[in-house]
């Protein structure tokens, strides 16, 4: 069985996980990845999406991060996000009011935020949606 590690993810205000956790899974720019304990060293930037991971106790958690990148060693791995909530945290009703803003900029029915922001946002909100629903 792989051994556990340390996993930090890290928001620009504030520390979200501190754990020691069997596994991860993370949205990669190139796709989400796994890691367990003793993976090969590896740096990779993030997307907006939905963190899983599995703590000691065998328990799924959920964390929305807006991308950011992830320093994987053997026994730790280091998530500096550029945003992050874990699951509990999120707000779905807020979530949902941005998500539908942000697809009536896509419809053109609002000229506060452009195409590329409002697609980001697009993602950004979903994420959030799916990380506080998978946490039920």
């Amino acid at each position: 069985m792989p051994a556990d590690f340390h996993l930090s993810v890290v928001a620009p205000d504030r520390s979200v996980v501190e754990e020691v956790v069997r596994s991860l899974v993370a949205p990669g720019t190139e796709g989400y990845f796994g890691v367990f304990g003793g993976h090969v060293p590896l740096v990779a930037s993030l997307k907006p999406g939905l963190l899983e991971y599995i703590d000691h106790s065998g328990n799924r958690h959920f964390v929305y991060v807006g991308g950011g990148f992830a320093e994987v060693q053997a026994d730790r791995v280091t998530i500096l996000a550029d945003e992050a909530q874990s699951a509990r945290e999120i707000d779905v009703a807020e979530a949902e009011r941005r998500l539908e803003i942000a697809r009536r900029a896509l419809r053109g029915e609002a000229m506060d935020i452009s195409n590329e922001e409002a697609v980001l946002e697009v993602e950004r909100a979903t994420s959030r949606i799916r990380a506080a629903r998978s946490a039920r």
